[in-house]
């Protein structure tokens, strides 16, 4: 078994990027296809799993993060790869992330569809 679970589906934007970063970093792990456009994100057992029934979603070592921005912040500080070198470096790369989930993703997830 993997130590990474990202749960996930191709056409997602948010989890490619926790894909991506997960690739590029050589981590150990699996993704989980979630049948968004037949409605599993939509099930009570999803919804039990995440409450919000959204795709992303990581597992690893017992803990479950949902929000592409929190599981890049996660991921960066548990590889150990692509992460800020201080706290201002920290801020600067948050404000990129919601500045791209805000401003980019919202728009080109749409236009994808």
């Amino acid at each position: 078994m993997s130590e990474y679970t990202l749960y996930c589906f191709a056409q997602s934007g948010n989890a490619y990027k926790a894909a991506l970063t997960l690739e590029l970093a050589g981590a150990d792990w699996t993704p989980r296809f979630v049948d968004f456009f037949n409605g599993e994100t939509r099930t009570p057992a999803y919804r039990e799993f995440n409450v919000m029934g959204e795709v992303p979603v990581l597992e690893h070592l017992g803990q479950r993060l949902s929000q592409s921005g929190v599981i890049l912040d996660y991921l960066t500080a548990a590889l150990g790869k692509f992460g800020p070198a201080d706290e201002t470096e920290r801020r600067e790369i948050l404000r990129w992330w919601l500045f791209d989930n805000h401003k980019f993703t919202s728009f080109t997830a749409t236009l994808r569809f």
